[in-house]
C-alpha cells in the first residue's frame, strides 16, 4: 500500500508536512521520561535563551525591560517571569509590529489570523521552529488519544463540501499519508446526516476529530434518525468546552472514548488529554502555562484557578510572553511520577448554539469561520439570537472604517446561508453583552430561554 510505503520509506516526515520536525519530535519523545527537575531545567534554559533574543531583536520587549531596569540575565528562573506585565490582546493589536523580531523576515514566517471564540482577530507570525514544536506536540498528543499516523482521521470542522483550489503534489501526499477525510461542521443537518455517518463508517478503526458542539449536533441528528456509530478508536474534541453530559452522550452514540485537546489561535497544541491522567497534560516542553494574578502581582502561579497566561518558548519570530488568551482554567500537578502540569478544569469556552429558522441547530463557532472570511474589516463582534428568526449582530470595525450597505449585505448573506434565508439580521454598533466572568461571548442565544 502506498501509504505504508511512504511511512516506511525513510523519507523524513518533515518533507511531507513542510515543517522541520526532527529536533522537536525527538525532544518531545525523550521528555516523556523526564523528571520534574529535568523539565524545569529545560524550561529555564530555554527561557534564558529566549529572553536574550527578545532583548536583542524584539523592540517591544527591549523597551519593556529597559523601562523596568531589567536585563536578560535577570531571568534565571521561571518565577522571574513575574517581573514582566501580562501581554493582553489590546497590547498585541497596538504593538503588533514591535512584537516582531527584526531578524525573522516575513519570507521565513507563516502567518495566521487569530479570532477563535473571542471574536477579536490578531495577526500572528510563527517561525519554522515554533511550528515544529506545535506539530510534534499535536502528533504526540494524538498518540495519547489512540491515533497512530496513517490511520483514518475524519475532521468535523468549518468549511464547505464544495471543492476548492487544485491541491499541489505535496498536499496530495500529505492527505494520503495522514489519511484524512473532511466533513464541514456548518453544513451538517438532519437531511444529510446519513452522508456524514457513512463517511465516518468508512474510517473504521480511525478517529473522529472536531468541534465539541458540532459532535453534539451530529449525535443528536443520528439519534433522531436511528443511526448507530461504527467502531472508532476515539472521538477527539476541541475549540469549545466539553460538558460532562456532552462527553457521555457523544461516547454513547458513537461507541468510542471521548478526548479533548486545548490550544488557541495564537498558540496551538497547549495541552492534551490522555487515558491515564484526569485532565489535560500541558506541553511544558515549549509553553509555560500559569494562572494570572491580580495586576501588579510579582508572584508566578502555576497552580489554582484563574485567567490562562501562556509563554511560548520557541516562536522567535513573534515571542508571546505572559499572554492572556481570554480563557479561564484551573492548573494542578498530576499524581504520576513525573508530576506533569495539567489543566484540571477548563472554563469559559462553551458557546451557545444558534437555531436556524427551520429549527436545526448550528454550532456557535459558525461565525468565526465565515465572518472573517468575508474580509469585512471586523475587529470584534457578537451574535445575539433574540427570536427564532431574529439575530442582532453587535460589531466594531477596525480603524476608521464604517459599515457600508455592501458590507451589511455581505455579512447578511453569509449568515443566512447557514441560518435560513428568512433570518432577520440587525446590526448594532458596540453595546456588547458581558457576562460576570468578563470573557467575551461570541454567541448568545436568548430564543432558547423563551421556548
Amino acid at each position: 500500500m502506498l501509504r505504508r510505503w511512504l511511512l516506511r520509506s525513510g523519507i523524513p516526515l518533515s518533507a511531507y508536512l513542510g515543517v522541520p520536525l526532527g529536533r522537536a519530535a525527538k525532544l518531545l519523545r525523550d521528555s516523556q521520561k523526564w523528571t520534574s527537575k529535568e523539565m524545569k531545567f529545560h524550561q529555564e534554559r530555554s527561557l534564558s535563551v529566549l529572553m536574550r533574543h527578545c532583548y536583542d531583536h524584539v523592540p517591544y520587549y527591549r523597551d519593556l525591560m529597559g523601562a523596568r531596569d531589567l536585563r536578560p540575565e535577570d531571568f534565571r528562573s521561571i518565577n522571574d517571569l513575574a517581573k514582566l506585565p501580562y501581554l493582553t490582546r489590546e497590547t498585541m493589536r497596538e504593538q503588533g509590529a514591535r512584537l516582531r523580531a527584526d531578524n525573522y523576515p516575513d519570507k521565513i514566517c507563516q502567518f495566521r489570523r487569530s479570532g477563535g471564540t473571542t471574536g477579536e482577530p490578531i495577526k500572528i507570525a510563527v517561525d519554522d521552529r515554533g511550528r515544529a514544536f506545535e506539530v510534534a506536540a499535536y502528533l504526540r498528543g494524538f498518540e495519547w488519544m489512540n491515533y497512530q499516523l496513517g490511520n483514518p482521521m475524519v475532521g468535523l470542522f468549518g468549511g464547505s463540501l464544495r471543492k476548492k483550489g487544485k491541491p499541489n503534489l505535496r498536499d496530495k501526499i500529505r492527505d494520503l499519508l495522514l489519511n484524512e477525510r473532511f466533513l464541514p461542521a456548518f453544513e451538517l443537518n438532519q437531511e444529510n446526516v446519513n452522508f456524514y455517518v457513512d463517511t465516518i463508517r468508512d474510517a473504521r478503526g480511525g478517529v473522529l476529530v472536531g468541534y465539541a458542539s458540532a459532535m453534539m449536533n451530529l449525535v443528536e441528528y443520528m439519534s433522531r434518525s436511528g443511526l448507530q456509530g461504527s467502531p472508532l478508536k476515539s472521538v477527539i474534541c476541541t475549540a469549545d468546552q466539553l460538558p460532562d453530559e456532552w462527553r457521555k452522550r457523544i461516547s454513547q452514540v458513537l461507541d468510542a472514548p471521548v478526548f479533548c485537546y486545548y490550544g488557541c489561535g495564537e498558540v496551538n497544541s497547549i495541552a492534551y488529554e490522555c487515558s491515564n491522567v484526569n485532565g489535560y497534560i500541558v506541553s511544558e516542553e515549549f509553553v509555560i502555562l500559569e494562572v494570572a494574578m491580580a495586576e501588579g502581582s510579582t508572584k508566578f502561579q502555576d497552580q489554582g484557578r484563574g485567567p490562562a497566561c501562556v509563554t511560548t518558548l520557541f516562536n522567535y519570530a513573534m515571542p508571546l510572553i505572559r499572554y492572556l488568551n481570554g480563557d479561564v482554567l484551573e492548573l494542578a500537578r498530576s499524581h504520576c511520577e513525573s508530576r506533569r502540569l495539567k489543566i484540571s478544569k477548563l472554563e469559559g469556552r462553551v458557546p451557545d448554539q444558534l437555531i436556524a429558522t427551520d429549527g436545526h441547530t448550528v454550532t456557535g463557532i459558525v461565525a468565526s469561520g465565515n465572518v472573517f472570511a468575508t474580509e469585512v474589516p471586523i475587529w470584534k463582534y457578537q451574535l445575539v439570537q433574540v427570536e427564532r428568526d431574529k439575530i442582532i449582530f453587535h460589531y466594531l470595525l477596525s480603524g476608521d472604517n464604517i459599515l457600508t450597505p455592501l458590507m451589511r449585505d455581505t455579512l447578511t448573506t453569509v449568515l443566512r446561508r447557514y441560518l435560513g434565508e428568512d433570518m432577520k439580521i440587525y446590526f448594532e454598533l458596540g453595546n456588547f453583552e458581558v457576562p460576570p466572568s468578563g470573557k467575551h461571548r461570541l454567541v448568545i442565544n436568548r430564543s432558547q430561554s423563551k421556548g
